[in-house]
């Protein structure tokens, strides 16, 4: 297999980044290599610095290069964005009064139309969802070989701003790299830890990263509404650093040793030792005060996606309940936790083993899950496939047409 049969998915968020690099294997996405790194130049989720950025990808390039010389043809990357807005959309076309097979031109056509409309100057479209399609009004998964007068396509639209785009591009391009798709960053991941069954029931994928919170949801197959929070867990490290007058760092060492979601009776209270600011003497804080204002800043977080889905009509429709994922859903009892304040089921999200294979450690370790979803983007859209491809191929279809693009 050459080099441009090879893909690579880079995850740039607030605090890390990750890459992984993969090849076809048994019809899945195996992981070849694998770096991580530090990030920087990025502010809540969003590159703001190309410069730094830049120079942080390619230290994580260089470590991944040590052990995986390839070098892709497809290089996909996340993007997070406060200012991003998503609709759902379907402007079906129809075929001068007359009912035909529906072919591949004709969803192709049909998608394009449902894309269409003004948008603001200041955004770009990111690739649109497909969540299904209408045949004369009833609603179909594969409308190739169907016959229809009137064929629509449901898609969700996700627009981003320009600065994010641009600043995404350059940053790749300044590290010797290209950019092929560009994914919202809880769509990434959703890839690999939502099932099609929640999907249908309807499902919310919560993302607490670093620097912002992701949200997805789900509902009647396919994706109907995303949202970004400027609140994530260096914002809840900012909490205990502003009540106890210590650094971030400290603070940050605190959440880590005794972060945890369940203050009840059955944690005694004790006094733990801290640095504090321009202090050189010994200081205490109590463990039960400090789980306290981890809690809260937890409840905000929580009090956000509420209202969200309140105001979306969304808050009923979530059947499935609740997938997490994001290096702030590890800390104890966070499922416990969203279980009470959402009176809904709520797990950690586990990985598609039918989608993508490698190190155990990375499959079983959410914080790669981003990237090994982007990975997943470079499949056969089953849409586009005649109705026998798909049953024979399975949800990956053949992986090889990919290779003939």
């Amino acid at each position: 297999m050459s080099d441009l049969d090879f893909f690579a998915s880079i995850d740039v968020g607030s605090s890390k980044i990750v890459i992984l690099i993969a090849d076809i294997e048994d019809n899945k996405f195996h992981v070849l290599g694998h770096a991580t790194g530090d990030s920087a130049g990025v502010k809540n989720g969003v590159i703001v610095d190309v410069e730094s950025a830049a120079q942080a990808i390619r230290q994580v390039i260089d470590k991944v290069n040590k052990n995986c010389k390839h070098k892709p043809k497809f290089i996909d990357i996340n993007v997070s964005d406060l200012h991003l807005s998503s609709r759902n959309q379907n402007r079906p076309i129809s075929f001068n009064g007359k009912t035909k097979t529906i072919t591949q031109a004709d969803v192709l056509q049909a998608i394009q139309n449902s894309s269409a409309g003004a948008m603001a100057t200041n955004k770009k479209n990111l690739e649109p969802i497909v969540n299904n399609f209408t045949i004369d009004e009833q609603v179909e998964t594969f409308p190739i070989g169907m016959e229809a007068a009137v064929l629509g396509a449901q898609v969700h639209l996700i627009s981003v701003s320009n600065q994010a785009i641009n600043n995404i591009s350059h940053s790749l391009l300044a590290s010797d790299l290209g950019v092929d798709k560009i994914i919202l960053d809880s769509i990434a991941s959703s890839a690999v830890c939502i099932s099609q069954d929640d999907k249908d029931k309807g499902v919310c994928l919560l993302d607490i990263g670093a620097g912002v919170s992701n949200l997805s949801v789900f509902s009647k197959g396919g994706v109907v509404f995303n949202q970004v929070f400027d609140m994530g867990g260096n914002a809840i490290t900012d909490r205990i650093a502003q009540a106890y007058d210590t650094s971030f760092d400290e603070a940050e060492r605190l959440k880590i040793a005794y972060g945890t979601l369940q203050l009840d009776s059955l944690i005694k209270d004790r006094l733990v030792k801290f640095e504090q600011i321009d202090s050189t003497e010994d200081r205490y804080l109590s463990l039960r005060e400090l789980i306290s204002v981890i809690e809260k800043s937890y409840k905000e977080i929580c009090t956000l996606v509420k209202r969200s889905l309140k105001n979306e009509k969304l808050d009923r429709s979530i059947k499935s309940g609740f997938v997490v994922i994001g290096g702030a859903s590890k800390i104890k009892h966070f499922e416990g936790f969203l279980l009470k304040e959402f009176r809904a089921r709520t797990r950690i999200a586990k990985i598609n083993r039918a989608l993508v294979s490698g190190d155990e450690k990375i499959l079983t370790n959410t914080s790669y899950f981003s990237a090994l979803g982007l990975l997943t983007c470079n499949a056969p859209k089953s849409y586009l496939q005649e109705p026998e491809q798909v049953q024979k191929g399975g949800l990956l279809g053949t992986m090889q047409e990919l290779f003939k693009l």
